[in-house]
């Protein structure tokens, strides 16, 4: 697990001697202090600023040696610590690392490698651990990475989050932490993208059979399926458990995928018909002009929904001054993106009479408008 030479580890055959600054936990109070704010309970570690500061690499045995005391001294509410392999050479220092995650809320292991001796000891440990959310981003799984993790899920008490996207998951092992999301009692969130084919291509029919039990437990307030190549026939599934009366899902995240103008017609009558979503990502799907036209019609009607994504879309320019025109009065909205689609003379003009009458505030809206002395008229520009 060691992307390093490391006299510590057999395996390392070349020994370079450590160059650089000392690396001590009192140098860690004082990054804490820099980006943290009192009690100072929120750590984290990035392996690029580290590299940067120290100016020399960094040691995945006698560095994580010092971050793993400095958690056991220091109780922690959130944990994140990115771009780090763990090597499974010293099981002691696997097991403290384990131990000092006990008391912690919130776990963030991006871009991680992490060994499957690492799973095994947060499976027995816990009964022990008050995590709330465990994010394992950008983090390769394995096989039987991915089964020790379901029985980490269906063990946890207190787990209400999990995000595994990025982790290489195929349409197998998804359909084993789905299981154990499935039949954890205290699940809610789940966030995946990027599933593979391995090697075959992505039946996105079973993916969502897979998806639609989970959301027929009526226990998820928050899905992400994002880069799953799911298309509209797919998002029948979803639509008919939005609509529903008992439906438990308010968070609803379906970026780059291809569900194209149907998939956002279904989406959004079942938003409207449902009255529970509150927020709806389809940014990247390609619903063209079609697809803008069914957003406009059902938008209006979408009482609950306060943030909608519709980010490069192709949308045409009267797509989207329908969608604009159907905000005729103060609403609940939060958070209205479009930028990335297409824009003309005239959604410039209606932007700018929604601002102007505060039906739209800037923070509401991810684009503007000002004024082109060279065209003689408003256009659209991106507002951040």
């Amino acid at each position: 697990m060691c992307d390093m030479a490391c006299v510590y580890d057999p395996a390392c055959s070349l020994a370079e001697p450590i160059k650089g600054r000392l690396f001590t936990k009192l140098l860690l109070y004082c990054w804490q202090r820099e980006y943290d704010k009192r009690p100072y309970v929120n750590f984290q570690f990035r392996r690029v600023d580290f590299e940067e500061r120290l100016n020399r690499r960094y040691h995945c045995i006698r560095d994580f040696r010092i971050i793993v005391n400095f958690l056991l001294q220091c109780c922690q509410r959130s944990v994140s610590i990115w771009s780090v392999g763990l090597s499974n050479w010293d099981p002691r220092l696997l097991q403290d690392f384990v131990r000092s995650l006990q008391p912690v809320w919130q776990i963030e292991l991006k871009l991680m490698r992490l060994p499957y001796e690492f799973f095994v000891m947060l499976r027995l440990k816990a009964q022990c651990m008050k995590v709330k959310e465990l994010s394992l981003e950008g983090t390769p799984l394995t096989c039987d990475d991915v089964s020790m993790l379901r029985n980490f899920l269906l063990a946890s008490k207190t787990l209400h989050t999990l995000n595994v996207c990025c982790c290489s998951l195929t349409q197998y092992n998804f359909a084993i932490v789905a299981d154990g999301v499935y039949n954890s009692t205290s699940m809610r969130c789940f966030h995946v993208s990027r599933l593979l084919g391995a090697g075959l291509t992505l039946d996105t029919e079973k993916m969502i059979s897979i998806v639609g039990s989970l959301l027929m437990q009526r226990k998820l307030t928050e899905l992400t399926l994002e880069l799953c190549e799911f298309t509209a026939q797919d998002m029948e599934i979803i639509a008919e458990y939005l609509q529903s009366p008992q439906c438990s899902l308010r968070k609803l995240h379906l970026a780059n995928n291809l569900i194209a103008a149907d998939g956002a017609l279904f989406l959004m009558r079942s938003a409207a018909l449902g009255g529970t979503l509150k927020l709806l990502d389809i940014s990247g799907n390609c619903i063209g002009s079609h697809g803008g036209e069914w957003v406009a019609k059902y938008f209006s009607s979408c009482y609950s929904l306060q943030h909608l994504y519709l980010n490069n879309n192709e949308i045409g320019a009267e797509a989207v001054s329908s969608i604009l025109l159907s905000l005729k009065k103060p609403c609940r909205l939060k958070r209205l993106q479009l930028y990335g689609n297409k824009f003309n003379g005239r959604t410039a003009m209606i932007l700018h009479r929604l601002l102007d009458a505060k039906v739209l505030l800037h923070e509401e809206i991810d684009i503007s408008y000002t004024y082109d002395e060279a065209l003689q008229e408003y256009r659209v520009v991106p507002w951040r």
